[in-house]
């Protein structure tokens, strides 16, 4: 039997030592599109403040994947799902077969129009790979943008206010996906972050940015302000990562529509964490589960349901609300 996962994150590598903690002889392959070794990605911020190091990133859930003879192939990009053939097509040419599949693809940043212009100090913040981008240019003079309405713009917020920069956050209107901060949890939040010192501007937007020289640019509003700045941080939803699927005959809405098994419309197709769409019984609607706490338990339920268990998963907002925003997350804005 063989189990290719699409995704090196949280929840693939999640599934992958479940699959092999019940299937010692069976093969096991990841397919991830970064080329880093898995890292945590909640801290990020701490990497561009410097006070985290690549060590200190690095996953604990995935520094034994060779050992336990669970195969990594790294910087390979999913293209194409042949369901009917049961492989994989990859940007580099590659393709691999399976047996059971897992897409852990997770989700990339929408970026607006106006913000997809080829400037250097436009940067989106994602991966590691932007993080060491944005920390450089942290350092530089010059005030910092941070654009996003949620939980990825309050860290950038924090990271750049730390590392003494003039802070200007513009928050557009609420996620469109996932969950919305608000209440008193929101406004405790934005206290916090006004109190550092960041400029908040609620229920703005960016219609245009202009170059203004090669290391800054000027940012215009929807409110007719005009920013001058050195650094725009896009801290923006992440939105599930599926292009790939088109033609596969996986069903797919916002994200990856499952059932309470985590299983697609696709036979042997399973899908989970932030690229999986749950039907959330309690309200009638569907919802994607955001988080790392939650890919992580979706990761290791696929893992066991692909190696033959049958355990439900809980999609209900009420389950994960608190795990992804509640104390937590209003310590860590107050570090």
């Amino acid at each position: 039997m063989r189990y290719l996962i699409l995704g090196g994150g949280p929840a693939g590598i999640a599934a992958a030592k479940t699959l092999r903690k019940a299937r010692p002889d069976d093969e096991i392959a990841i397919a991830t599109e970064e080329a880093e070794a898995p890292y945590l990605r909640p801290l990020l911020p701490d990497l561009i403040l410097g006070d985290a190091d690549a060590e200190a990133l690095l996953d604990p859930q995935g520094k034994d994947l060779e050992e336990k003879r669970i195969r990594r192939f790294r910087g390979r990009a999913a293209t194409r799902l042949h369901a009917e053939d049961k492989k994989v097509e990859f940007a580099d040419g590659a393709a691999e077969r399976y047996d059971l599949l897992l897409i852990a693809t997770g989700g990339k940043p929408e970026v607006p129009p106006a913000l997809k212009k080829d400037l250097p100090m436009i940067r989106t913040f994602d991966s590691w790979k932007d993080s060491l981008a944005i920390k450089e240019l942290a350092q530089r003079p010059g005030a910092a943008v941070v654009y996003g309405p949620g939980f990825l713009a309050i860290e950038a917020c924090r990271a750049l206010r730390n590392a003494k920069r003039e802070v200007t956050w513009i928050q557009p209107d609420l996620p469109r996906i996932g969950y919305p901060i608000a209440g008193e949890l929101e406004a405790s939040i934005l206290d916090d972050v006004r109190n550092r010192g960041a400029r908040i501007q609620d229920g703005d937007d960016i219609v245009e940015v202009r170059g203004k020289d090669a290391g800054s640019c000027v940012i215009l509003t929807r409110r007719g302000l005009e920013i001058p700045c050195s650094l725009l941080v896009v801290a923006t939803e992440r939105i599930p990562s599926v292009a790939f699927l088109a033609g596969s005959g996986v069903a797919v809405g916002t994200g990856i529509r499952v059932d309470e098994f985590l299983r697609t419309s696709v036979p042997d197709v399973y899908a989970a964490g932030d690229c999986a769409e749950f039907q959330d019984k309690a309200k009638g609607a569907l919802r994607i589960n955001f988080g790392w706490r939650s890919a992580v338990r979706q990761g290791q339920l696929a893992g066991e349901n692909m190696a033959g268990g049958k355990k439900r998963f809980s999609g209900n907002e009420e389950d994960y609300f608190w795990a992804l925003f509640g104390s937590p997350l209003l310590d860590r804005v107050k570090k």
